[in-house]
């Protein structure tokens, strides 16, 4: 007998249909989490934090249309695939659109990864340059 959702064991997740938590978003894992992890031991102040939260917020709905954009032609190339229906000038406009998104994509992240670096003090720059130093050496 299955057991009722409330006695899910903790490290299960959520079940199907089910949502991450409260909204259905997942739990934060502070600033320096899984999508910040050149900041992790970076240890921020509360005005840094703030102005990270503006940059990070005013950066996700242009993300989401980027990866929409990119989802949207990598969908098209499938269907193309799929349907054995091969068109060199289609695959060729949606390769190109792929392109696009993903250069469009890497743009917005190079953009906003320079505008957190900006908010960081030079001893907390010299400490992620430090830090990285041994990843570099590998």
């Amino acid at each position: 007998m299955a057991a009722p959702d409330g006695d899910r064991a903790p490290d299960a997740g959520p079940g199907p249909g089910e949502r991450h938590g409260p909204g259905g978003h997942r739990p934060h894992a502070g600033m320096s989490g899984p999508g910040l992890p050149f900041l992790r031991g970076i240890d921020l102040s509360e005005a840094q934090q703030d102005r990270l939260f503006v940059i990070l917020h005013a950066e996700a709905p242009q993300m989401r249309e980027q990866d929409k954009a990119e989802r949207k032609a990598h969908e098209a190339l499938r269907a193309m695939f799929e349907a054995g229906d091969f068109n060199e000038a289609k695959a060729s406009a949606q390769t190109k659109a792929l392109g696009q998104a993903i250069a469009a994509r890497e743009l917005l992240r190079v953009r906003t990864a320079g505008q957190i670096m900006a908010l960081l003090t030079p001893e907390q720059r010299a400490q992620l340059k430090q830090e990285r130093a041994p990843r570099a050496q590998r």
